[in-house]
């Protein structure tokens, strides 16, 4: 049996459009590991749905509109915390999209918000399939593409963390196949070759075969050690010299790190995912504490005391810590899924941690003085949980408790010294700052409000990247306030303990994870948290209460929940809801002007409602929309001539040829089909005995005359147009 070469070339096509989303799926994956991209899922079936947009040959028109509809759906979300198809946040992203243009015309990057990142992403995405639609459906040739996306996962394998190994044997795989295909399916069009069903099989075989043993033989086959140098480090090593010719010595990754005594220096980015948690609410996730300022860095130091308890133990039994009376709490449960291999428990700031059970625990360790969870082995050795169930108490706290606190009570002397030390030398004009800043306020936490809200100054900047370290002579926290002004969560929180202490108001100094961002982990919904969300933060104590968090970093907030009990209003979020007292409306604002970079950023939400909700809406849109787009289609005769008549109505000049070739198709629409190795003249004919008129021929004999005889076609147009308006009035009756 012969197969056409109309359906072969239709199977292939199939083919191909299916290898092209494999090939861009490559594209995507290192996208999801090497930054804080998540929901890769929404991108993907984008691309399937404009590949098949491009397969059935929608109109433009229709295929830009069903395509800007799943965008903007997916839009509203991934960054919008309202319900999907309320139309009020478009008016938002509308003034969002015109600022971000400003900041690209001038040159800002770094200002552009998350949502029209995602909205570029999605445009980048759409132009790269139509470019596969291109090179499928018109060149009939995939290899630049194929060898493009060899070479960016070879890079990326080289100078990123990402492992390229498995990515290109699939790559090797894809892009043989549709290299074979496409040979085919060329020799079928262009030599017009209609091959037996029997061939086509042999020649997929054969395919088959030769790229299995090739990948087999490239496992087997022994392998050279590498003949070149590693490039990395050399690029690593020039990038380190230069760095120092500029002051800085040192350029390290985020994320966490017990060594805190050498606080300074730009960081990298690191997208690798830490831990997934099913926790009810978004909430920052504490590691340990810090409390001895060098003038450098952070350290802590030696404990030697410490609680031991079994995996699952009640903490209760524990003389750790009671919940202070003044104190509001809501029992909450969350698993921990860890990606990476620490031996620390991570447990939720200002939480109240009841218990912990992990599959393979056994012992954990309780250090008080830094508030540090260690899980253990039997022999004392420290064990890396890969999973664990923490129960803990949420607090809330009230603002008007808080405010009753003004100095240190009788059983705070130990606690003082140490929460209170500054280090020998501390330059006097931090002092001064501190007692300018609290000069005003009665009580600590309104003091400790004031130096919270100082950094939102406008001439406070955050970023990550030319942070230098201090000189050696030099206070890191002096460096910060009086000269550089520029720096990433550590030079803000270190800079607030200081400043507090300064006051003398007993703080410390705490570093663990912001909540991260929305996912959807084995069809649960869950944070997923990066070492891009490592983060640092300040505790205060408040005699009677307890440790009480606060966010100095600009573009942060602490996700803690406070109230005041004297405005008699239920538990109101700091800083985002309704503000309190004027220093929350003043953070409010500045959470919303400066947004920082991605070490840790948590304000950008990727959703309120899950996946499953976002794919049931998004079907039920587009199906709505495609078949609207599909009747639309189907009648596209009926309408068409109306359309093209309005179009044409007003032109003059030379459109008659053009015109003339709309009629043919649209002849063509309503069944009037000119048979191959007919001429113009003899359809013509056949039109005008179909519509009982001579219109027809009229219109084909001036065609001719310009096509060959060379005749000007100025001033023609309407001439014929009054009979080519007639003609296609006919065709949608």
């Amino acid at each position: 049996m012969n197969v056409t070469t109309e359906k072969l070339e239709r199977f292939m096509h199939v083919l191909m459009y299916v290898f092209g989303l494999l090939l861009i799926t490559e594209w995507l994956r290192p996208v999801d590991r090497l930054t804080d991209t998540g929901n890769i899922i929404i991108f993907i079936l984008f691309l399937l749905y404009s590949l098949l947009l491009h397969y059935f040959r929608i109109h433009w028109s229709i295929r830009f509109i069903l395509i800007s509809a799943y965008i903007m759906i997916s839009l509203q979300f991934l960054h919008s915390k309202e319900a999907l198809y309320q139309l009020s946040w478009l008016k938002g992203f509308l003034a969002d999209f015109k600022g971000n243009l400003g900041f690209i015309y001038d040159g800002n990057w770094e200002l552009i918000t998350n949502p029209f990142r995602t909205f570029l992403f999605f445009v980048l995405l759409w132009l790269v399939t139509y470019l596969i639609h291109y090179w499928v459906m018109v060149r009939q040739s995939i290899f630049f593409f194929f060898m493009l996306t060899v070479i960016f996962i070879s890079v990326l394998d080289t100078f990123t963390p990402y492992a390229g190994d498995s990515a290109m044997i699939r790559i090797i795989i894809i892009g043989f196949l549709m290299l074979g295909l496409l040979s085919l399916l060329r020799l079928t069009i262009q030599e017009r070759i209609k091959f037996p069903m029997a061939s086509i099989n042999k020649w997929i075989l054969m395919l088959t075969g030769m790229i299995l043993v090739s990948v087999l033989v490239g496992f087997a086959a022994p392998k050279l050690s590498p003949q070149w140098p590693d490039p990395v480090p050399y690029i690593t090593s020039y990038s380190d010299k230069a760095v120092k010719e500029d002051g800085d010595s040192k350029r390290k990754s985020v994320g966490y790190d017990e060594d805190d005594s050498d606080l300074g220096g730009s960081i990298e980015p690191d997208s690798s995912i830490v831990f997934y948690n099913n926790a009810p609410a978004g909430h920052y996730w504490k590691v340990e504490n810090k409390n001895v300022y060098t003038g450098k860095g952070w350290v802590s130091k030696p404990e030697t005391e410490f609680h031991t308890f079994s995996n699952g133990q009640d903490m209760a039994t524990l003389d750790i810590y009671d919940v202070p009376e003044l104190v509001r709490t809501e029992e909450m449960t969350a698993k921990v899924s860890m990606t990476e291999s620490y031996s620390h428990i991570l447990h939720p700031q200002s939480g109240y941690v009841k218990k912990i059970e992990g599959k393979n625990g056994q012992d954990f360790k309780y250090y008080q003085e830094m508030d540090k969870f260690i899980s253990e082995q039997g022999n004392g050795e420290r064990l890396s949980m890969k999973e664990y169930e923490l129960v803990y108490d949420m607090p809330s706290f009230d603002i008007a408790e808080l405010r009753k606190v003004t100095e240190p009570d009788d059983s705070m002397d130990l606690l003082m010294e140490k929460n209170t030390q500054l280090p020998e030398g501390l330059p006097n004009r931090i002092f001064e700052l501190a007692s300018r800043l609290t000069r005003n306020e009665t009580n600590w936490y309104d003091k400790a409000k004031a130096i919270e809200d100082y950094f939102d100054g406008a001439e406070f900047i955050y970023s990550k990247d030319d942070i230098p370290y201090p000189e050696s002579n030099q206070d890191y926290v002096d460096q910060f306030l009086f000269e550089t002004q520029i720096g990433y969560c550590d030079n803000f929180s270190t800079a607030m303990v200081v400043l507090l202490r300064a006051a003398n108001i007993p703080a410390r100094w705490v570093k663990g994870y912001t909540e991260g961002e929305k996912s959807i982990l084995d069809g649960e919904s869950v944070y997923k948290v990066t070492n891009n969300n490592a983060h640092s933060w300040v505790e205060v104590y408040f005699s009677g209460i307890g440790w009480i968090p606060f966010e100095p970093t600009k573009g942060f907030n602490g996700e803690v929940e406070f109230y005041d009990s004297e405005l008699k209003q239920e538990a109101i979020k700091n800083p985002e809801e309704t503000p309190t007292n004027e220093e929350q409306t003043k953070k409010e604002t500045r959470e919303r002007q400066d947004t920082p970079d991605r070490e840790t950023q948590s304000s950008e939400k990727t959703g309120f409602v899950n996946m499953k909700g976002f794919l049931k809406w998004t079907a039920i849109t587009l199906s709505g929309a495609l078949i609207f787009a599909s009747i639309g289609y189907f009648l596209r005769r009926k309408w068409i001539p109306h359309l093209q008549i309005l179009r044409y109505r007003k032109k003059t000049g030379a459109h008659f040829s053009t015109a003339y070739l709309i009629l043919l198709k649209q002849l063509k629409r309503a069944g009037l089909v000119r048979p191959d190795g007919q001429t113009l003249r003899e359809y013509a004919a056949y039109v005008d005995a179909v519509y009982a008129t001579d219109e027809m021929s009229e219109l084909t004999a001036g065609y001719e005359l310009m096509i060959y005889r060379g005749d000007a076609e100025d001033g023609e147009w309407k001439h014929f147009q009054k009979g080519w308006e007639s003609l296609m009035r006919k065709t949608s009756s």
